[in-house]
Order: C-alpha cells, then sequence, then structure tokens
C-alpha cells in the first residue's frame, strides 16, 4: 500500500482515486472470484505514461460526481469510495468499545474525552466540590467541568432507576413511566440518560473479551430498520427518518451490534459550516473531508434525482440514498450516509470477531451490504473461510399461507425420507433438494454461477421465512455439493428480525408510526420521539436487556450462549456497574 507521504505535490494532481487513510484502502473489486479481489487500484491516472508500463488493472468511469471503479478483468463495478470516511466510521463504532475507565471530560468532541483523570491528571485541574462535597474537576482543553461521584450517587431518586428501566422496556411511554413514577418529565429523562450510560459501560466491559476468544465457526445475519422522530416544531413539519443497522449471532441470538445512522457529535449546521469552510462541495464525493456526513447540499440533490434513480442500475450496486420532501435532516446530531453506515459496521465486526474460524453471512437484500461485507472480511474471503448470502421472502405473508407453506416444507421432507430411506434423514432432504432443484446436474462453474446472479429457491423453510430465495456469492466451485446446500440450509434472517421485532413491540418510541390521511400521508406519531438521540440511547438500552436480561425459552440469555455471562445480569448489576 503505498504511503501518503511517498507521493508528491505533483503525482497528487494525477490521483484518480482518494488515497489510502490509516491503513484503510477499499477501492477494489469486490467479485470474490475474480483474480482483482482485494488487489488495490493504483492511485494515480496511468494516462500519457511510458508504454513499457503493465495495462491498469482498472478504470475509473462515470460522472464527475460520482466516479465508478470497472474492473477490467471482470467487468464489476464499485463506487469509488472515501477511505478517510470509512475509518472514520470504523472508529466511531469502536469508541462505544474502547471507552475508557475512570472520570474524563463528558464532551465527545474533546480531544481530553478518552483521556481519563487517573491516567492524564495534567489535562485536569480541580475546581472545588459539588454539592455533595464529592472533588469538581475542570478540563485544561475545553473548560468543561465534571465532578468525580460515582454515578449513582448522583441520583436522588436512585430507588427508581430499576423501575424507569423496566417500564422503558416494557412499552411504556414516557409520560405514563412518569405518572408510575411520580417523577417529573425532565427527572426521567435523565434517568434515561443515566441507564443509557451505565449500559455503555457495562456492555462495552463485556464486549472488550470478544477480540481474544476462540468462538469457533459463526453464522451471522444482518438487516436494516427505520426508525421516525417527529418533527420539532410545528413550522416544518417534516419528520426526521433515518436506518439502523443490526447483526445477530445466529447460533445464540447475540446482538453484536446496533448502529444508528446517525453521528450526535456533530450536527448538520456544524457539518455545513465546516464543509464551506474547506471547499468540499468543490471536490468529488469520495475525495470530501466530510464525505461521510449528509449536507444540505446533499439533501437538496437527492431531492432532485428523476424518479426511478433509487433503483440500483447494476448488480449490487450501491445506489443513491432515499430522501423525500417530507423529511428533514436532524438539528441534533449528523445523518451518515448508508454506505459508509454499512462498511464502518463489518469492520467494527471483523474486528470484534477476529478469532472466529469460518463465518457466514446471512444480508437481506439492501443494496450495498454484499460489497460492504467483502470490503471488510477481504481476508477471510481470500482465505476461503467467508460465505456471503443475500436472502429474501415473502414478508406480507399471511398466518395461513405461513402454515400452508410450512405443511409443503414438511411434505417434501417426508418425500425426501421416503426416496432415500437408507442414510440420515438431514441429508435425505439435502439429496432431494439438490436433485429438485437442478443444481447436482450442473457442473461446479455454472453452479457457482447460477447461485450468484439468480439464487435458487430453498424449500426447507420455518413458519417466519416463508418463500425463500437465496443468493450465495462465495460458492468458488471447489466444494462438493451437498456441503452448499448445508450452507443453504443455515441461511436465516430469523435472529436480527426476532431483535427488531421486540424493538417495535417493547419501546413505544419506537413503534412503526400510522399515516393520517388528513396530513397529506405525513407521519406522526402520539408516542414518537422528538429528539434524535433518543433513539439511539434507547436502543443501547434494549440491546443490553435483550442480550444480558431477556431469558430464551431454555433458561438462558443470549450472553451466556455466548459465553459472556455465567448466567442472566439483573437490572440492578447494569445500575450500580462501576
Amino acid at each position: 500500500m503505498q504511503d501518503v507521504a511517498e507521493i508528491s505535490s505533483e503525482d497528487q494532481k494525477r490521483l484518480r482515486l482518494p488515497l489510502p487513510y490509516q491503513g484503510v484502502n477499499v477501492n477494489f473489486c469486490k467479485n470474490p472470484h475474480c483474480p482483482n479481489f482485494g488487489i488495490e487500484a493504483e492511485l494515480e491516472d496511468q494516462r500519457g505514461r511510458s508504454s513499457s508500463n503493465s495495462r491498469s488493472a482498472y478504470r475509473v468511469t462515470g460522472k464527475k460526481s460520482e466516479s465508478d471503479l470497472l474492473c477490467m478483468t471482470c467487468g464489476g463495478y464499485s463506487v469509488v469510495k472515501s477511505n478517510k470516511a470509512v475509518w472514520e466510521e470504523f472508529e466511531r463504532h469502536l469508541q462505544a468499545l474502547a471507552l475508557p475507565h475512570g472520570h474524563r471530560c463528558t464532551k465527545v468532541t474533546c480531544s481530553n474525552h478518552t483521556k481519563p483523570l487517573d491516567s492524564h491528571p495534567g489535562e485536569y485541574y480541580r475546581h472545588g466540590t459539588n454539592a455533595s462535597g464529592d472533588l469538581r474537576y475542570r478540563c485544561r482543553e475545553c473548560r468543561t467541568t465534571f465532578s468525580a461521584a460515582k454515578g449513582h450517587a448522583r441520583q436522588r431518586t436512585s430507588h427508581e432507576n430499576k423501575t424507569v428501566f423496566q417500564l422503558l422496556v416494557a412499552k411504556v411511554a414516557l409520560t405514563r413511566i412518569a405518572q408510575v413514577t411520580g417523577l417529573n418529565i425532565k427527572t426521567v429523562y435523565d434517568k434515561i440518560d443515566f441507564i443509557h450510560g451505565q449500559c455503555v459501560k457495562f456492555v462495552a466491559e463485556r464486549e472488550r473479551r470478544l477480540p481474544t476468544m476462540d468462538l469457533g465457526d459463526m453464522r451471522l445475519c444482518t438487516d436494516m430498520q427505520d426508525y421516525m422522530v417527529n418533527w420539532p416544531t410545528k413550522r416544518l413539519r417534516k419528520t426526521i427518518q433515518f436506518r439502523a443497522i443490526a447483526t445477530s449471532c445466529l447460533n445464540t441470538g447475540y446482538v453484536l451490534a446496533c448502529h444508528p445512522q446517525l453521528d450526535l457529535r456533530l450536527s448538520t449546521v456544524e457539518v455545513q459550516k465546516l464543509v464551506n469552510e474547506c471547499g468540499d462541495l468543490l471536490k468529488r464525493p469520495a475525495f470530501r473531508e466530510y464525505a461521510r456526513l449528509w449536507n444540505f447540499e446533499d439533501y437538496a440533490s437527492a431531492l432532485q434525482l428523476p424518479e426511478g434513480a433509487f433503483l440500483p442500475v447494476r448488480e449490487d450496486q450501491e445506489s443513491p440514498e432515499h430522501m423525500t420532501d417530507d423529511r428533514q435532516l436532524p438539528k441534533q446530531g449528523a445523518m451518515v450516509h448508508i454506505d459508509y453506515l454499512a462498511i464502518g459496521h463489518f469492520r467494527y465486526l471483523r474486528h470484534l470477531l477476529g478469532r472466529a474460524d469460518r463465518v457466514t453471512f446471512t444480508l437481506d437484500a439492501d443494496p450495498g451490504l454484499p460489497t460492504a461485507v467483502l470490503a471488510s472480511w477481504v481476508d477471510k474471503a481470500m482465505a476461503k473461510k467467508l460465505d456471503v448470502a443475500v436472502m429474501s421472502f415473502d414478508k406480507n405473508a399471511t398466518i395461513d399461507e405461513k402454515n400452508d407453506s410450512v405443511a409443503k416444507s414438511n411434505k417434501l421432507k417426508a418425500d425426501a425420507e421416503e426416496n432415500y430411506p437408507f442414510i440420515h434423514p438431514f441429508l435425505a432432504w439435502l439429496t432431494h433438494f439438490l436433485k429438485i432443484s437442478g443444481l447436482d446436474w450442473l457442473s461446479s462453474t455454472e453452479r457457482s454461477e447460477r447461485l450468484r446472479t439468480s439464487g435458487v429457491h430453498y424449500p426447507y423453510i420455518n413458519k417466519s421465512e416463508p418463500g425463500k430465495h437465496v443468493r450465495l456469492y462465495t460458492d468458488d466451485g471447489s466444494r462438493m455439493s451437498l456441503q452448499i446446500a448445508r450452507v443453504l440450509h443455515d441461511i436465516s434472517l430469523h435472529q436480527v428480525d426476532r431483535f427488531f421485532m421486540q424493538v417495535r413491540r417493547s419501546i413505544a418510541g419506537l413503534e412503526r408510526a400510522p399515516s393520517y390521511p388528513r396530513r397529506a400521508s405525513r407521519k406522526w406519531y402520539l408516542y414518537g420521539f422528538y429528539s434524535p438521540d433518543m433513539v439511539e440511547k434507547t436502543l443501547v438500552i434494549f440491546r443490553t436487556y435483550f442480550n444480558f436480561i431477556a431469558k430464551g425459552k431454555d433458561g438462558k440469555t443470549p450472553a451466556m450462549r455466548l459465553g459472556l455471562a455465567k448466567g442472566p445480569v439483573r437490572f440492578e448489576d447494569i445500575l450500580y456497574f462501576d
């Protein structure tokens, strides 16, 4: 990888691709069957160079507003990305895991936020005491003050913390929580802030162990869910809508990460000011300093895109993000572009699951997710220890249609066991599937091409996934048909869909909002949040509850099955964690 310092100012004028950043370069062919997969494209324009140089493996095409990288070997396209933006998004996710212990500057944008008082005493000075007699300190960098008391010590009604926690994850609206507990609404919000902070610290302490754990084979599933925030003022009746991406472990049900499309360290107004100051709008998107975040010009451009522009024009191509004129950008926090959110999410998982052996990803049919996985897990893919599959199913099926699909599946299993009575029933199912699907009659190359391009319907389904259809991107033809059939059998979105369903059913402010005809189809929800940061806080709180407190039918929590807990965690264990 060519270092930035090695490129002269004259050569920088010839750059056709963004420079690597902190060892990150995602501009290469994303086709795992291509010889160029994982081989980074040349940074400099080769036109006009000596003819003795070998031909470039890539060509940059497309409009100036958005460049595409064309692989000259397989003909595959990928959108050129900012390596700096990819690293920044990964680092944003990593902060929650790497938060240091001890008291520190509470302002997240301050450089001292990652410098604890006990290890960096020179960054702070004493600033009297608070009403409880605890020492106060002031940050020398940003002048923010904080006290050195334990978090729960500042709670005057700490006995209500558990009640607020329990009611919040039981789909009780915030106003009702205030009524039940006798607290005023501001105190309820303060307690949610406290509970969120405790959950962050508790989960970080447990999940810091994952990169050193021997996890064996991992089956993961990833999906996205949209969340809406009510308009903050009547003057501009436009909702704030953004997405969250989550990945669950299919073996244990543990939700490894849930990242909203929102960076709370900056606001959209601050991003716009920074963009104007550095001249970002004069640069191509991938070369911008703030390529990761939405600005007001991005919003205006998205509204002017022609009808149908949001549909992917190439196979698995990252399409423009959807934006309508009844939505607005948040004033609290800045929205992250969805492609960088996805790549940062998968790079975070690569860090978290570094010692996993073979990894299988089941992805929802959102454009760009397979390329985001392959860009982040390229080493596993090159070692033939990564499977990436996209699964779709009939999400609108009625209960009768689901029962009918399960009955047909059971009938097909019975036929398979009757046709192959001398082998294990599971092997009989797979053998019968290979025969009726036609995969057994194809060569390994033909099978790989069919699974990658058109996919296959898999008949043995559970009740939650009728009409299961799978596209497998990583079949290189080296495995036997039965091995591929076993991979297809294990493909599922059940665990991540279950988590998102529980989010809707358990957090009142995150329930799907209805449409009102009198509001010209604009959406507004009585119990919806008015501040985008509440979405992130409640998602963190619920993920903690879901992973460590809520028990399944086997009496175990997802954290117990993964090995991060020996027993169910109590609410008090989180609230008084220090």
